[in-house]
């Protein structure tokens, strides 16, 4: 005789990826529906991802800290890194003297009672009183708050452009804009992230942590996201509307070894033609020198024999020159060693238009093929303007090995032939290949290689564009990038096509893709590391870049959404460098923090009390697991009565969590219980344990399994759900 109650038995016996679209009881087993801060890189097992290290410190001073705090607040210590955020509504009440601000989206999470330093900034028509400037926000609500001001009744006129933000220092550090790798070729360990803060640059040592100031030069400084990027042997710092500079990090002067500082590029046209005379030396292996003093050539500029005495150099001849210093150059050529020569006169080269004009003020570069690739949106003054009438679509390519000389004729490129459409950045793809992504379109420019001249534009798509340039990563035969409808892949299909998939990479995590905070998209960031795709966004009112979505290759599915568990901690950018002999990832983060992502072998986070104070603050990282939706092959009701798990402990550290059963139809939670309730005490660093438990026998049509890690860096390696049909008479319904 059959039984009247069958066991029924359903579970996974390792996980796979995180799958959010559907519905928990759709999804295939070592699918998970939550998956919060682990790895499924194990033998299948979700492992708590390795904590966050900070190698430096913060950046921003110290008097952005927010000391007014209510006593006892448990915050204390945090640091308070508020996202401009419209004010919608502002009135003062005189018999209080206190300002009541309302905003459009919440200005800081939850914190009753609590005061922090904040600035208003804006124009507010027809005010007797002035609101704006730094001031002490005392929280009603996440949308409301208020600061002490003198004056009369009054409601201020707000209109679409007054904020709420960050507290803002007078030439203090209060803003982390870009940063990027300088990795110096004369050491084989010592790589440097190099950081933009709006008053100067720093140069971090992985190595150390040890940190160098670079200024900028005397009245510049710098308000908007820009771009660290070394570019040959030097640093290019570029940021939208303004004359890019350049680090040379190996210069003695003003280098890591003296006084480091930022120069500007030269700025404006070239004369043409422009002719450098100098007295030549002839060395050794045809070795030409020539002294000349401020002769203006760079590393890999090409010029002609104009006039020549006393050599045996020959009247047009091209060589490509080598800067010793300012006033000497040398190129080798077929000439005897004669020693010391005569006279000798060369000429730069010679654009075929209206001339050579020095490095537009772009917002960012490409380096390909030996040229740097620029969008032509401001021209190369010494006082940049937009060029006019506006141009949004249009990229400019410098000299081959030279960042610095552009030719617009020649080698300026309109991309959508004057659509409603703007260039948000380019990638290389092959050699021949530059991959130009726009707000609404893809094209490609083809011809690359070689002379410009014979460049060819075509599109790849005008259904779908790049909403954030720092998004756009290339992993083998693919082009990734950040759109509006999710993370989309470009894909080489053959040596002529490249083809946009149909549906987006991030399908399966729709619905984390819909919590990304559109306002603030574009401050996206993403790169690749160790086989992922590393995608740091805004969700819900954040906005910085408060979550990291990761992409695992290898399991061709997303494996987890990261977040740190310390207040408006967001990313300004990823650097993969090396701190030893193996590339490892850092997060560049709104306090100015270098942070360590990978490999550190840590379980738990750290951040520093304060900013360059030595001491830190550890964070548990906030990891969560919950499987599919355990239906056991039926659509029957059942009891649940046993799970089984199986759980081991990082070699590193013991480990402790909670376990947790959810059914749906009806829907309840019930608390199973913790590791050290069921052991008597932490799983111990290296074992595994498999634990059988009761559950209480709820009722359902399916359960969940939810594990929370509360300590270590557990792995949750399987899991099955027991369960009896309860044999419900169907109910018919018309």
């Amino acid at each position: 005789m059959p039984l009247d109650s069958p066991v029924l038995s359903d579970g996974d016996t390792g996980f796979r990826a995180l799958v959010s679209r559907l519905r928990p009881s759709q999804l295939q087993p070592g699918d998970v529906a939550v998956s919060r801060n682990l790895r499924f890189d194990e033998n299948g097992s979700a492992k708590v991802r390795e904590g966050y290290i900070n190698k430096s410190g913060t950046l921003l001073t110290t008097t952005i800290l927010p000391t007014l705090k209510a006593t006892g607040d448990a915050t204390q210590g945090a640091l308070f890194l508020i996202g401009e955020v419209d004010i919608t509504a502002m009135a003062l009440v005189n018999s209080t003297g206190l300002v009541t601000v309302t905003t459009a989206a919440p200005w800081i999470g939850s914190n009753p009672g609590m005061t922090v330093l904040v600035n208003i900034s804006g124009n507010f028509a027809g005010k007797t009183a002035d609101p704006t400037g730094n001031r002490i926000a005392t929280y009603v609500s996440a949308t409301q708050f208020t600061f002490p001001l003198s004056g009369a009744d009054e409601t201020f006129n707000v209109s679409d452009n007054e904020v709420v933000g960050s507290f803002k220092l007078t030439g203090g550090v209060n803003a982390i804009y870009g940063a990027g790798r300088f990795s110096d070729p004369n050491s084989s360990n010592d790589d440097y992230v190099i950081i933009a803060n709006n008053q100067s640059a720093t140069a971090v040592k992985l190595s150390t942590g040890a940190k160098t100031t670079i200024a900028y030069p005397a009245g510049v400084t710098v308000s908007s996201d820009c771009q660290v990027q070394q570019e040959f042997d030097v640093v290019m710092l570029r940021a939208d509307g303004m004359t890019s500079m350049q680090f040379d990090p190996d210069d003695g002067s003003t280098g890591l070894g003296g006084t480091p500082a930022f120069t500007k590029v030269s700025s404006g046209t070239y004369t043409q033609p422009t002719e450098i005379s100098g007295t030549a030396t002839i060395g050794n292996n045809g070795k030409v020198s020539i002294a000349s003093t401020g002769h203006g050539l760079s590393t890999g500029e090409k010029v002609s024999i104009r006039a020549e005495f006393a050599t045996e150099l020959s009247i047009g001849d091209e060589y490509i020159v080598t800067k010793d210093n300012d006033n000497t150059f040398h190129f080798y050529a077929e000439v005897d060693d004669t020693g010391t020569g005569g006279t000798v006169v060369v000429r730069k080269r010679v654009s075929m238009g209206g001339g050579y004009i020095h490095s537009p003020a772009a917002a960012w570069g490409t380096y390909h093929q030996r040229r740097v690739f620029l969008p032509y949106t401001h021209d190369s003054a010494a006082s940049p303007s937009r060029r006019t009438p506006a141009i949004y679509d249009e990229l400019i390519a410098s000299d081959v090995l030279d960042n610095n000389t552009f030719d617009p004729v020649s080698n300026q490129f309109r991309i959508t032939a004057g659509t409603a459409d703007f260039i948000v950045g380019a990638q290389p793809f092959d050699d021949d290949r530059l991959v130009v992504f726009n707000r609404n379109s893809i094209h490609q420019l083809l011809g690359v290689s070689g002379s410009l001249l014979d460049v060819r534009t075509n599109m790849l798509t005008d259904e779908v564009g790049c909403v954030a340039r720092k998004t756009i990563v290339t992993y083998a035969n693919q082009i990734l990038f950040l759109s509006d409808d999710g993370v989309y892949a470009i894909s080489y299909v053959d040596a002529l096509n490249l083809r946009g998939t149909e549906q987006p990479l991030s399908e399966a995590i729709d619905a984390e893709i819909s919590r990304i905070n559109t306002t603030y998209a574009d401050k996206a960031v993403a790169c690749y590391h160790n086989n992922r795709y590393w995608l740091a966004v805004p969700t819900g009112t954040s906005a910085i870049n408060n979550e990291i979505f990761v992409y695992n290759f290898l399991n061709r599915g997303w494996e987890s959404i990261d977040t740190f568990n310390a207040i408006n901690w967001g990313v300004v950018d990823f650097v993969t460098a090396r701190s030893g002999k193996l590339n490892e990832l850092y997060a560049i983060t709104e306090e100015g923090g270098v942070f360590q992502i990978t490999n550190t072998g840590l379980a738990m986070d750290t951040i520093p009390e304060s900013a360059g104070s030595s001491d830190e603050t550890t964070f548990v990282i906030p990891a969560s697991l919950r499987t599919r939706a355990y239906t056991h092959g039926t659509l029957e009701r059942k009891r649940f009565n046993h799970i089984d798990a199986h759980i081991a402990s990082d070699p590193g550290y013991a480990s402790n969590g909670t376990l947790k059963i959810v059914t749906e139809d009806p829907d309840q939670e019930i608390t199973i219980g913790t590791l050290s309730d069921r052991l008597g005490s932490f799983l111990d660093s290296g074992e595994g344990a498999s634990i059988r438990a009761r559950t209480g026998n709820p009722r359902g049509f399916s359960a969940q399994i939810e594990w929370t890690p509360t300590s270590g860096r557990p792995e949750f390696r399987a899991v099955s759900v027991r369960a009896t049909s309860t044999f419900n008479k169907p109910t018919s319904t018309t």
